[in-house]
C-alpha cells in the first residue's frame, strides 16, 4: 500500500511505468535544476512504490505557459503510454488552467497523475478541488513575481541602471554597468554620420545594410543575426539612445491565451521611462527628431496594414526595380506594377488590374530603361557652352529661388505655431477625458509632423547661408551626368534613386500607329539636369532654366515606320520601284509599300506623328477588353487630373 492512498497498479504486466517531468524556464536558470529533479523523482519512487518501475524523463526548457512545447506535446500525445506521470508540482506540465485539463484527459486514459508539492494524486476521489487550488495559486504566484520584477527594475532605471542592450557604437564596461559607466565608441562616430547622410539622401535601410556589411561592421554584442539586416538598421535607426535619451517600457509582454506564447505589444504611454545621458549622443536632438520625422512621413505610404489589417501578411517583402514604383498612368493616375498580363518583367496599370482602368497596356521594363537612358543622354549631349546673357538668367533664377525659400520659412513659422497650439488641444484633451487610440494617434501625427517642420526649416536656414555657387560648364556638366551614370547596375536601388531625383514622375500613355496593330506606350516627363550636380553645387529655387520637358517611345517601332522617312524619300527618284527601294533599304518590298501606305494615311489624317492616342477603351482585342467584365467601374485616382497627351514627335 502506497503512503499517498492508493497502490500503484500497472495497466499492464507487472512493471510500472513512470515519467517524469522536469522543466525549467529560462536560460537564467541553472540546466543541473533537470537532473535534480529527476534525482528528486527516483527517491521519491524507491520511498512510494514497492513494485518495479521503470522512469523516463521528459526535460524541457521553455515557459510553462507555451503549449505549444514540443516535449508538452508530445506527452500530451503519449499520455496513455503511461501508468504514472510524476512531477514536482502541476507548474511543471503547463500553466493555468490547461494544468487541470490535463489531468481530467489523463484520467480518461486511465494514467494517474502525482504532483507532489500540490498534494495532487488523480486516484484519489476529490483531486479536482485540490488541482483546481494549486492552479489558481501557480497563477497568483506568476502575476505576484511579475509585479515586484517590474516595480524592481523600474526603480533601478530612474538610478541609473538597467543598461542591458547597447546597440553598435557603444561601449559597456561590464554586464551590470550603469550609464554612467557605459561610453561612445569613437570608431562609430563617423559610421554613424554617414548613415544619417545615406537616409537624407533617400537611401533605403536596406541599401545601408548594405553598405554596413561591406565594410565589415559589426552588428553589436545582442543583436541575434551576425550580419546587418534591413530590419536591425531600421531598430538602430530610431533607438533615441542616438541622441542620448535611454527610454524603457515602450513595449511589454503580452500572453496569447489560446496557445500561451508572448508577444510584444505597444505600452500603454504612462509606463514609459525615459533618462537622460548626453554623454552617449551621437546627434544633437533637433537634428535627430528631424530625420525621424522625414523617415516616418516618407516612408508611411508604404507601411503596411494602415488600418489595423496587414493585406500583405506572410507575404516576402522584396526591392522593386526602377522603372517599378515610379510609373503613373495617364488616364487614371494609378501606379505601374510589375507582372502585366503574366509576364514578369512587364509593367501594368494597377487600376486595370483591379478592373478601374481601361488602360490595359504594358511596357517592357528593360527596354523602357534603355529607351529612357537614351534620351536623357541626348539630352545631356545637346548641353552648349553658356554665354554670360544665359548666366545672369540662371543668376536670377537662383535669387528668386533665395527669396521663396524666405517665404518658405515664414510660411513654416505659421504652420509650426498651429501645430504646437493642436498639441497642447491633444494633450489636454487627454488630461480630462483619459488615453484614447485616436487622441493618442492624432498627437502622434502632430508631433510627428511638428519635428519634420522644424527639420526642414532648418535645412531652409543652411540654404539662406550659403552663397550662390558658380554654375560650371557645359563640359563639366557632361563629365558629372556621364559619371553618375558609369558603372552603376540599372537594376540596383542607387540607380532607382538617382532616377526617381532626375525625374520625380512619368506618366504613361496608350498609342497605336494610324493603320492599326497593336497598343504601345508613350512616357512625357521632366527631366532636372540640376540634380547632376552634387548637393552643394545645386541652386536653390526650382531652377527651371534646366528642366525639360522630354517624351519618350517604350517600345520599338515596327518597320514599316522605321523604314517611312526613307521610303518616301526614296519613291521620288524618277522610275523606282518598291523592289529595286526594298533591295537598297535591305528589307522587302512589303515592307516599302506599307510604310508607303503608311504616310499616305498620315497625309490624309493631315498628321505629322503616325501614332494616334488612344482616347477610349480599345475594342477588338480580347487582352484589352477588361472593360467589358462585369466588375469594370472605371475609378481615377482620387484628386488626378489627366495631362495633355504628349504632342510633340518623340525624340
Amino acid at each position: 500500500m502506497s503512503s499517498w492512498g492508493v497502490p500503484f497498479v500497472p495497466k499492464s504486466g507487472s512493471v510500472l511505468v513512470v515519467v517524469g517531468i522536469c522543466r525549467i524556464s529560462t536560460t537564467h536558470q541553472d540546466p543541473r535544476s533537470l537532473a535534480d529533479q529527476e534525482a528528486y523523482y527516483r527517491r521519491w519512487l524507491q520511498e512510494h512504490v514497492t513494485i518495479a518501475w521503470t522512469l523516463e524523463i521528459i526535460a524541457s526548457q521553455g515557459s510553462g505557459e507555451n503549449l505549444e512545447r514540443a516535449e508538452y506535446l508530445s506527452l500530451v500525445e503519449r499520455t496513455a503510454e503511461f501508468d504514472l506521470v510524476l512531477t514536482e508540482d502541476l507548474g511543471r506540465i503547463c500553466r493555468r488552467v490547461h494544468a487541470h485539463v490535463f489531468c481530467e484527459n489523463a484520467v480518461d486514459q486511465q494514467t494517474r497523475v502525482i504532483a507532489i508539492n500540490d498534494h495532487v494524486d488523480t486516484a484519489v476521489e476529490g483531486w479536482e478541488l485540490s488541482s483546481y487550488f494549486a492552479v489558481m495559486r501557480h497563477e497568483t504566484y506568476n502575476k505576484d513575481t511579475s509585479k515586484r520584477i517590474r516595480r524592481s527594475l523600474r526603480n533601478r532605471f530612474t538610478q541609473g541602471g538597467v543598461v542591458q542592450c547597447l546597440p553598435y557604437g557603444y561601449l559597456k564596461p561590464h554586464p551590470k554597468a550603469t550609464d554612467a559607466e557605459c561610453s561612445k565608441d569613437p570608431a562609430a562616430e563617423r559610421i554613424y554620420r554617414e548613415w544619417f547622410e545615406r537616409l537624407e539622401e533617400k537611401q533605403t535601410y536596406a541599401e545601408i545594410a548594405d553598405w554596413l556589411n561591406a565594410l565589415g561592421i559589426p552588428v553589436g554584442p545582442y543583436a541575434r543575426n551576425p550580419r546587418w539586416t534591413p530590419e536591425l538598421v531600421a531598430k538602430v535607426t530610431h533607438n533615441p539612445i542616438l541622441k542620448g535619451e535611454r527610454r524603457r517600457n515602450v513595449r511589454m509582454v503580452d500572453r496569447i491565451n489560446k496557445s500561451g506564447r508572448k508577444r510584444s505589444i505597444k505600452a500603454p504611454p504612462a509606463e514609459l521611462l525615459t533618462r537622460h545621458c548626453p554623454h552617449l549622443a551621437f546627434f544633437e536632438p533637433a537634428y535627430y527628431d528631424g530625420i525621424i520625422a522625414m523617415l516616418r512621413l516618407r516612408n508611411d505610404k508604404y507601411r503596411r496594414g494602415k488600418t489595423g489589417q496587414d493585406c500583405r501578411r506572410n507575404v516576402s517583402r522584396r526591392r522593386t526595380r526602377w522603372p517599378g514604383q515610379h510609373l503613373r498612368c495617364g488616364i487614371c493616375g494609378h501606379q505601374f506594377v510589375y507582372g502585366g498580363h503574366g509576364q514578369t518583367h512587364h509593367l501594368m496599370c494597377e487600376g486595370a488590374r483591379r478592373h478601374r482602368c481601361w488602360n490595359g497596356v504594358t511596357c517592357d521594363g528593360p527596354l523602357m530603361v534603355q529607351k529612357v537612358m537614351s534620351a536623357i543622354r541626348n539630352e545631356i549631349e545637346g548641353l552648349d557652352g553658356f554665354d554670360e546673357a544665359f548666366r545672369s538668367l540662371v543668376r536670377e533664377e537662383a535669387r528668386a529661388g533665395m527669396s521663396g525659400i524666405v517665404t518658405e520659412i515664414s510660411q513654416l513659422d505659421r504652420q509650426e505655431g498651429k501645430l504646437v497650439r493642436s498639441i497642447d488641444h491633444y494633450a489636454q484633451a487627454i488630461g480630462e477625458f483619459g488615453t484614447s487610440v485616436a487622441l493618442l494617434n492624432s498627437l502622434r501625427e502632430a508631433e510627428t509632423q511638428l519635428a519634420e517642420l522644424r527639420f526642414r526649416r532648418q535645412r531652409l536656414r543652411a540654404e539662406q547661408t550659403k552663397q550662390t555657387p558658380e554654375l560650371p560648364s557645359a563640359d563639366e556638366w557632361k563629365k558629372l551626368a556621364h559619371a553618375a551614370f558609369q558603372e552603376i547596375e540599372t537594376t540596383s536601388p542607387a540607380f532607382a534613386r538617382l532616377m526617381r531625383e532626375l525625374i520625380p514622375e512619368i506618366h504613361v500613355y496608350p498609342y497605336r500607329l494610324i493603320d492599326g496593330g497593336l497598343p504601345v506606350l508613350r512616357a512625357k516627363f521632366m527631366l532636372n539636369l540640376m540634380n547632376f550636380l552634387p548637393a552643394s553645387s545645386r541652386l536653390p529655387g526650382p531652377a527651371a532654366t534646366f528642366q525639360s520637358e522630354l517624351t519618350v517611345d517604350l517600345f520599338d517601332k515596327p518597320q514599316r515606320e522605321q523604314f517611312r522617312e526613307a521610303v518616301v524619300a526614296g519613291m521620288q527618284s524618277p522610275g523606282m520601284t518598291y523592289k529595286s527601294l526594298a533591295l537598297q533599304l535591305r528589307t522587302h518590298a512589303s515592307v516599302a509599300q506599307r510604310a508607303a501606305q503608311l504616310q499616305r494615311l498620315m497625309n490624309s489624317a493631315g498628321v505629322t506623328d503616325p501614332y494616334l492616342p488612344i482616347l477610349m477603351p480599345i475594342e477588338g482585342n480580347a487582352k484589352y477588353s477588361r472593360h467589358r467584365h462585369s466588375r469594370f467601374h472605371f475609378e481615377p485616382l482620387a484628386g488626378y487630373e489627366v495631362p495633355n497627351f504628349p504632342k510633340a514627335d518623340p525624340q
